[in-house]
């Protein structure tokens, strides 16, 4: 078998992932970009042999019909010239129809706006065999041993949790039964776990992030990270609040807004959808800060003009001494997918190597790359990326 990693993405015709796909396609046609990634700032990691674009084979799932080159048009991320040199080759990369995943409300709005909708129907049962026969044939075919799955699909809406999601006799008897408590990340998931494939959540919704599927995947030796990329506004609200707690102001209220108008705009315009991204949003000041009496307002909005490119706006209200009231103002303006991409990147790589060192199950040192990281409740950035280079140093700087 191969030594290449297979890559299969939920969601594979989005702008994160077609993004990271044009990188890939890139570096594979010769041209001269440098691809920079956050492992590379750091001397520590240079030397561990993490695996690079070249070594990676990408397929995926996908409700569109669209080629990838035509989906990099239509996300207007990747530069037109770039497209036309990389088209062939991009749209050489398997594909799979996707199970159906969004609510039926908003496939249908989606496939109204001029982009064709393509699912596999079926029981659960059988959309779970469906993603089985993919994973297998992406395998075979392409002659990889080693595939992770990355999440990088609209957010879904919250699911409650039940006795079903705790117990996986519990969870297998829901699949066979049809049950609507499951989500069909959760689908991808079980499927992904039972092919023995390593699991990444790069999206607020549901995907692993249960006990039945936690404790499956512990008894498959599957390597896990999740959950939600912390790639804008959380980001620099995880720089920013230490600062506020190290210097002893006090935080009355934290009012944050965004406007966007890709893919990701268009399903998170539903409040159920909202609701999932709202919550890993609002969580992490409360953990970082060690208090919850200040005024913390989320507000998402879709915005066609903007596109990939989000703003976002923050009003800070803190004080100090004597009471004394002042205020902070940030406006951050990026390009969603290519401030992604390259962390999606990252954790392939991290995963890829993690696992080919037998760590399997919760890899809670990768959480300065989340919002809301599963194995830890650590969302101090700068305590994050300790906790990774402390993990390494004991690990492996010695090998």
């Amino acid at each position: 078998m191969s030594q290449n990693i297979g890559v299969m993405i939920v969601g594979s015709k989005g702008a994160v992932a077609t993004t990271l796909m044009a990188a890939w396609a890139a570096t594979k046609v010769g041209l001269p970009d440098h691809f920079a990634l956050p492992t590379d700032s750091d001397p520590l990691f240079q030397n561990l042999p993490l695996k690079g674009l070249d070594q990676m084979i990408f397929s995926g799932w996908d409700l569109s019909d669209d080629t990838y080159s035509k989906s990099l048009h239509t996300h207007q991320v990747v530069p037109t010239p770039l497209i036309q040199e990389i088209a062939t080759l991009i749209d050489s990369v398997p594909f799979f129809s996707a199970i159906v995943g969004l609510d039926e409300c908003i496939t249908k709005k989606i496939s109204a706006n001029a982009h064709p909708i393509t699912a596999r129907q079926g029981n659960l049962s059988e959309q779970v065999d469906f993603i089985r026969q993919d994973i297998q044939q992406f395998k075979n075919t392409q002659k990889v041993e080693k595939v992770i799955i990355v999440n990088l699909a609209s957010t879904d809406r919250l699911y409650p949790k039940t006795a079903t999601h705790h117990s996986p006799k519990l969870f297998t008897e829901a699949v066979k039964d049809n049950s609507d408590a499951l989500s069909h990340g959760m689908l991808y998931a079980y499927a992904g776990i039972q092919e023995g494939c390593h699991l990444l959540n790069f999206t607020p919704s549901d995907f692993f992030e249960i006990p039945a599927l936690m404790e499956l995947a512990w008894e498959n030796q599957v390597a896990l990270a999740g959950r939600d990329g912390k790639t804008g506004q959380t980001l620099y609200k995880t720089v920013i609040a230490p600062m506020f707690k190290f210097r002893g102001l006090k935080v009355d209220g934290w009012y944050s807004t965004n406007i966007l108008g890709n893919r990701d705009g268009f399903v998170l315009h539903e409040d159920r959808n909202k609701k999932s991204k709202i919550s890993t949003k609002k969580e992490v000041l409360v953990k970082i800060l060690g208090y919850d009496d200040f005024d913390h307002q989320v507000y998402i909005h879709y915005y066609t003009p903007r596109g990939d490119a989000k703003e976002a706006w923050d009003n800070v209200d803190f004080r100090g001494w004597f009471g004394t009231k002042m205020q902070m103002k940030i406006n951050w303006l990026g390009v969603d997918s290519i401030l992604a991409a390259p962390l999606v990147l990252d954790l392939i790589r991290w995963i890829d190597f993690f696992s080919d060192n037998g760590e399997t199950g919760i890899l809670s040192q990768l959480s300065v790359y989340f919002k809301q990281p599963v194995g830890t409740d650590e969302c101090d950035f700068f305590k994050q990326y300790a906790i990774l280079r402390d993990h390494i140093n004991k690990k492996y700087s010695q090998k």
